[in-house]
Order: structure tokens, then sequence, then C-alpha cells
């Protein structure tokens, strides 16, 4: 069982950090915030900072309101009363066996709910959060479980094998807006929405690519890329090279490493005969600075590392050996909180508890998740929810994200770099918000599936 739960947790390259303790898998539990006031509205969209109080979210009307709507809302749309909308979260919580890259998820759904809530709820109702950890191996068996509970919606969830799971959502008709999609199979789903579209079967946001190729051309020629050789690191790794190598990569070095492998030095050696001057890697926090701990030991030379969004944990940072690495974000960077309001909203609601990048995507689900589902007023049902979600076409949380286009499912083409120094996080590319074109999304030879 460690052995598969290891493996698993690769799959995130373009994902973030953990979440928390319950390796028992006793069951989900439910929590209903306590009220509050509010107002209802719509936003969304890239423009300049605005307060953070109860009625705004960063540039984002707060969505969440005490006012209830005209009229009767359907009586058998499933986790829907005249009080409540039944919501559940399902996500890999921190264990002691495996690194998993979702810690934050669970918690920032929380603090979507409590939010919401004390806003009043959504024209009026009350969420009520049930919590479910899929514990790596289990998405499946706890999706049958939400579907079997009368949710009216999944919001904020995320599992690193959420390939699975898939069939049995899409058989009972429960909607996902999840806060990230970690494998193409659960990204092209059916009334799978997401405030961050990507990971999709052929298509790959290569503006990374892009800005390495520009920044450091001769390093580019004699790149090398390492993943876990199980199939979902092997997949995103394989699918990376192909992109990059649309913009002029050349890989001196394409290397699966062994499932429990800790002897980094061939790996490093084999880079070394080769002249590898920029590292990509496909891994998690831990072995990722053991490779980089064996290339100083060897005194290779590289002019760059490029890591994935999963990177950007502490972790990583407090490490001197990770000095300099590039990592990506799909989120505004907390070092910027202060200048953004929206972020010091999802602050104060985590309360002290993981802030993550994942978990602002988890915590952007909920918003959107409420924004479609207050334009709805009484007409509460999934069938309404998931054509509203369609109709949303710009979304960045009010400041918390990229801008994207979830209701299209979008693949993102927008990409923002830090780099590590002196243990901190530090805004790398572009001086400001995210750079985005249209052109920065590729598309591959083939589909990159897992199964």
């Amino acid at each position: 069982m460690k052995r598969t739960a290891l493996v698993l947790s690769f799959l995130l390259l373009l994902a973030a950090c953990g979440s928390r303790v319950d390796t028992s898998a006793t069951g989900p539990t439910a929590t209903v915030s306590p009220t509050g006031n509010g107002s209802s509205g719509s936003g969304g969209g890239t423009s300049a900072p605005a307060a953070a109080d109860g009625n705004k979210i960063g540039t984002l009307t707060n969505p969440c309101s005490a006012k209830k709507a005209e009229g009767a809302a359907p009586t058998d749309t499933p986790g829907v009363s005249a009080t409540t909308i039944k919501i559940g979260v399902i996500s890999d919580r921190k264990n002691d066996i495996t690194p998993v890259p979702t810690i934050g998820v669970e918690e920032a759904a929380q603090a979507f709910v409590d939010m919401c809530n004390d806003s009043g709820g959504i024209n009026g109702r009350k969420l009520a959060l049930t919590k479910y950890d899929s514990g790596i191996l289990n998405t499946d068996a706890v999706t049958k479980q939400a579907c079997q509970a009368g949710l009216f919606a999944l919001v904020g969830d995320g599992s690193v094998q959420d390939q699975q799971g898939v069939p049995t959502r899409e058989a009972c008709g429960l909607p996902e807006i999840a806060a990230y999609a970690a494998t193409s199979e659960r990204s092209i789903s059916k009334n799978f929405f997401s405030p961050v579209p990507g990971t999709q079967p052929d298509k790959f946001n290569a503006g990374p690519c892009k800005f390495m190729a520009d920044k450091f051309r001769a390093a580019t020629k004699k790149a090398a890329m390492i993943y876990t050789d199980v199939p979902a690191s092997k997949v995103r790794g394989q699918a990376t090279i192909e992109a990059c190598e649309k913009e002029g990569f050349k890989y001196v070095v394409q290397a699966g490493v062994a499932f429990g492998e800790k002897n980094f030095a061939p790996v490093v050696t084999q880079m070394k005969d080769k002249g590898a001057k920029l590292l990509e890697v496909v891994s998690v926090v831990p072995d990722t600075l053991k490779i980089l701990q064996e290339v100083k030991r060897q005194g290779l030379d590289l002019d760059v590392v490029d890591l994935g969004q999963q990177y950007y944990d502490p972790a990583m940072a407090q490490d001197p050996n990770a000095d300099g690495a590039y990592v990506l974000t799909n989120t505004t960077p907390f070092k910027e909180k202060d200048s953004t309001p929206a972020l010091q909203v999802y602050d104060k609601w985590m309360k002290g508890g993981p802030e993550t990048s994942l978990g602002v995507q988890a915590f952007s689900a909920g918003l959107l998740f409420a924004q479609a589902a207050a334009s709805l007023g009484n007409d509460l049902t999934r069938d309404s929810l998931i054509a509203a979600l369609k109709k949303i076409h710009e979304w960045d949380g009010g400041g918390l994200q990229l801008l994207a286009d979830p209701g299209s499912n979008a693949h993102n083409d927008c990409y923002l770099y830090l780099q590590i120094k002196d243990k901190d996080f530090v805004r790398a590319f572009p001086k400001k918000g995210f750079s985005c074109a249209k052109d920065n999304v590729v598309t591959l030879s083939k589909k990159y599936l897992t199964s």
C-alpha cells in the first residue's frame, strides 16, 4: 500500500502542495457554519484592487448573500432544501505514509463555506459541507459515498488519482467544480469545471517553455527530464518533453527513475556525462531535493532548474540546494497578499490553516460555484447550475489566480514564474500579474492519458 500511494503522488507537475491527517478512512463529516450578513452580485476578471470587505472579494462582488430569491425552488433537486445546499469535497489528506500535493484543499473548501455562510449563504441558503478523504487509493470508493449522500455538487475538491471515480460521478449525475484536475481523464469528464482548466490530453501550456527558450536558450539545447517511471508521472513528463521540443528544446537526458529508487547518483552522472544544463523533474518534493543534493555532490554545473507548481512549497525553498530554481504558480504569490485584497479574504478565512496554491484554487472553485448558483435564484437544479457555469468565460476569483475560461474548459494560457532566493519565493516573471497569450497553448501529437 505504501508503494502504490507514493507512486500516485507523483502525478501533479502543475499542481501544488498537501492536506490533513486521517488515515482511518472511517467516513465523511458534515459541518454547517454560522450565519452572517453580506450581499450578492456578479464580478470577476482582472482590474484594480478593491477593498477586502463583506461585499467584495478583491474585484469580485461577493456572490454569497442572505437575500432570498423569489418563487419556490424545485422540490426534487438533490441536496437542496428551503434552508440548505449540501455540497462535498474530496481530497487526499495528509498522512504519515507518503507526501501528498493536496494540503490545503479541504481546509480551503471549509474556509469558503465559512465565508459564504457568514455572508448569508447562497440566496439565503446555508451551505453544508461533507468532507471525504480519498486517501490516494480510495477516490472511487468515496465518490460512491458522495453519490449516495444526496449532494447538490462537489466543490473545491482534488485528488492525485482522480481518474478513478469519473465513471461513478458521471453515472450519478453529480456536477463537480474542482480545485484542479490532476489527470486528463478528469479534466475532460462530463459536467466537470475548474477555475484553472488544464491537464488536457492533447493540449499543453508551452508558455513556460517559451520563457526558458528565450532566457536560457543555450541551456534548453541540453535539457534533462527526470520523472518517476510510473504511468502518471511518465505521461506528464513525456507531454512536457513534446511541448518544450516544439519551442526548440533538445533533451540530452530523458530518464524514468524506477519507483522507490533513492540512489540518484546514476542519473545525475548521466546528466553530467551528457553536459546537461537545464533540469526538469516530475516527482515529489523530498525526492527532487535528493536529486538536487546529488547534483551538488557531483559538481554538476546547471544553468537552470525548472519546476512545476507542486514545488511552491516552503520545504523546497528552505533547502539551500534549491536556491535559484524557477517554480511555476497558477495563483497570485502569497508574498503579494498586502496588495491583493482577494488573498486577504482567503487568508482571513483560512484562520491560520495551511496556505497553499492548490488551496487558493479550491477557494476560487467555491467562489465559481457560488457565482453560478446565486445567479439561478430559485431555479436551483443541477442542470441549471451546469448551464450557468458554462456561461462563465472570464474568471480570476477576484484576483486570486490567473485569468481563465472555465465555462468552455479552455486550457489556461497564462503562467507566472517564481524563483527561490534566500529561502523565499520571489517573483521572477512577469513583473506584474501573469504572462498570457493564446499561442502559449500547443496541440500535441497524441493524447496523453494514464490508461
